[in-house]
């Protein structure tokens, strides 16, 4: 034997823990947001500098004298310090877009409902 279902058909199936609980309100205007962007921005300078910094350490250029007496070139590259190099400048610019979320949501301004009559 089957028995109707206690909801609709046509509209989410609520559980009795969730049906009657309060809308989470996020709160906008937050300042302490602009402190956590300005951490970021200083974390993604940071970052930057140790880029630049590992990607020099990177690659280590050895010269030997070759048959014809001309000095040969060849550039060795170490892949963990070219690989953090890469690495740190693209997490600078997750923390750059980051920041940006950060302040707009710092200055954010809550619109005010029009009111049903």
């Amino acid at each position: 034997m089957t028995f109707p279902e206690p909801w609709s058909a046509d509209e989410p199936m609520l559980s009795e823990n969730t049906a009657d609980a309060p809308e989470p309100r996020g709160g906008l205007a937050q300042p302490w947001r602009a402190v956590v962007a300005a951490v970021e921005l200083v974390l993604a300078v940071a970052l930057v500098v140790a880029a630049w910094w590992l990607w020099d350490r990177s690659q280590l250029v050895v010269e030997v004298p070759g048959a014809t007496g001309l000095p040969m070139r060849s550039t060795r590259i170490f892949g963990d310090r070219a690989a953090l190099g890469i690495a740190a400048p693209t997490l600078a610019a997750v923390l750059l877009v980051d920041a940006a979320r950060q302040l707009m949501l710092a200055w954010a301004v809550r619109r005010s409902r029009a009111r049903r009559d």
